[in-house]
């Protein structure tokens, strides 16, 4: 059993460290060895909890003693290293905060471990969790499992690749604008962007965030994995003063692959009217998702809303979200800071209050445009990424399928085109390319309903179970990295 552990869901090792066929320690014993086997080659765990095999024991005592098991008991899990974690040093990943060691945990973290789970490591993220590609000053490149010479995405890349890897069976991202779907999508694995507010954020400097909300969520390698982990990071706390209340609404079931799918209206589009450049591996292999879904009952047709103005959208909601949080940094430490955030700071201080009010004000017509459409569909399917996962060993690409393109990072528009607007978004593996690589499926439905995300994420996976099986791995030596590779981090101003 001890070396398939390492292939089975969270939910599985729960119910065998409940069931006492598996201690909480040696669970986290045998996670532990697996990084410090694989961890020198992938660079996802940046941080090892010392105190990972106390905290699994303190797990092994509460059943000895009688006590009822709790839904994820000595189930190991990861953390990107924005989320603090208490006496745990906390990075940002950024040479700021480099001995930073909070004295409370994030609430995703603190629920989490309130249902049993056990911290085992922090995750890579670039610096302040600000680009697509995971790398920084501080702990370097993390590598893609699938591929060491291409990239795992961002800015959640620790956790994705660390769960790609089995360095561990759940963990813990963070979604801006793509932030947990985009090393998903890399990765093959899962995770859900939920409505901002399901799950509380704090600690922040923000309460009430700045426009375009940050999320923090659940990252896995099954949808059941992810439905469990929402059921406990779900519900209000007044820490967060912009948490939403609780829902008669069972996660963890809705990720069961129980529900029928016949007669719901699915909209798939590869590009949403050509907003960004698709790959023709991806579009293939979205398309056919889009296929199965109407072998599930599904009335599926091709269509989109009208995406117009999103990037100015972005341009003028992230900039201000760059400046409020970054600016007095890069204006006392830029030297000692990531060229990818530097350079994002630096064209937000551009914008003026006058072009950060058109943006919201373009951003509700957006959302009208949106509802409107969504009135007639349950879901919409895109791509999640436009494209394969780039190369590391290679300048960064100008070209996709073939065909030039002006702006690479316009790949990632898909996820960024529902964040602005808070609809609840999951990434689900829909197949490999030629070369082995991963892609994602963009599951987005109507507001709030998080729930019907999950019943239609499970549906799919148990159609199509060989999207999401563990992959051996190939961690040869990998190529250095390309000196012209210097992402320009998220950009549209």
């Amino acid at each position: 059993m001890r070396e398939a552990l390492h292939e089975m869901s969270g939910g599985a090792l729960a119910s065998l460290v409940a069931r006492r066929e598996v201690s909480a320690r040696d669970l986290t014993a045998h996670f532990l060895e697996r990084i410090e086997q694989l961890n020198p080659a992938i660079n996802a765990i940046c941080t090892v909890n010392p105190d990972a095999l106390a905290e699994a024991e303190v797990c092994d005592r509460r059943l000895r003693s009688g006590e009822k098991p709790r839904p994820l008991e000595g189930v190991p899990f990861v953390a990107k290293d924005n989320l603090q974690t208490k006496g745990l040093r906390t990075t940002f990943c950024s040479l700021l905060c480099a001995d930073y060691a909070p004295k409370e945990d994030a609430i995703a973290v603190e629920r989490l471990r309130g249902a049993g789970a056990v911290l085992i490591g922090k995750t890579n993220t670039p610096e302040f969790a600000t680009d697509v590609n995971t790398t920084n000053r501080l702990f370097g490149q993390t590598r893609n499992p699938h591929d060491l010479n291409v990239t795992a995405g961002g800015s959640s890349g620790g956790t994705g690749a660390g769960l790609a890897a089995g360095l561990a069976p759940i963990g813990l991202g963070t979604d801006l604008g793509g932030s947990i779907r985009v090393p998903s999508s890399y990765c093959g694995t899962t995770g859900i962007r939920a409505a901002p507010g399901r799950v509380p954020v704090y600690p922040t400097e923000f309460g009430w965030d700045t426009l375009v909300e940050h999320v923090h969520g659940p990252m896995a390698r099954t949808i059941a994995d992810v439905g469990l982990m929402l059921s406990v990071l779900a519900g209000p706390d007044d820490r967060d003063p912009s948490s939403l209340p609780a829902e008669d609404r069972d996660y963890a079931a809705a990720a069961d692959g129980r529900a029928d799918l016949s007669g719901r209206r699915v909209a798939y589009s590869s590009s949403l009217n050509g907003l960004f450049p698709v790959d023709p591996e991806v579009e293939a292999l979205t398309r056919q998702a889009a296929r199965d879904f109407e072998a599930l009952g599904c009335e599926v047709d091709e269509a989109s809303f009208d995406p117009a103005d999103l990037k100015e959208i972005i341009a003028g909601t992230r900039g201000f979200g760059m400046v409020a949080r970054f600016a007095e940094r890069v204006e006392n430490d830029a030297d000692r800071m990531t060229s990818q955030l530097v350079g994002q700071v630096r064209d937000a201080l551009k914008i003026d209050v006058r072009t950060v009010a058109k943006a919201e004000r373009l951003r509700t017509r957006y959302w009208q445009r949106v509802r409107s459409f969504m009135e007639r569909y349950d879901y919409i399917l895109t791509p999640t990424v436009g494209a394969p996962p780039f190369r590391l060993d290679e300048p960064l690409p100008q070209t996709i399928g073939g065909r030039p393109v002006a702006r690479y990072y316009d790949v990632f528009l898909a996820t960024y085109a529902f964040s602005v607007i808070g609809l609840p978004a999951m990434s689900v593996p829909c197949g490999f390319t030629a070369a082995g690589l991963p892609v994602g499926l963009q599951i987005v439905s109507r507001r709030l309903r998080e729930d019907r995300v999950l019943e239609a994420a499970a549906a799919y996976a148990q159609a199509r179970p060989e999207h999401a099986k563990p992959r051996a791995l190939s961690l040869t030596e990998p190529n250095p990295l390309a000196n012209e590779l210097v992402t320009p981090g998220m950009r549209f101003g």
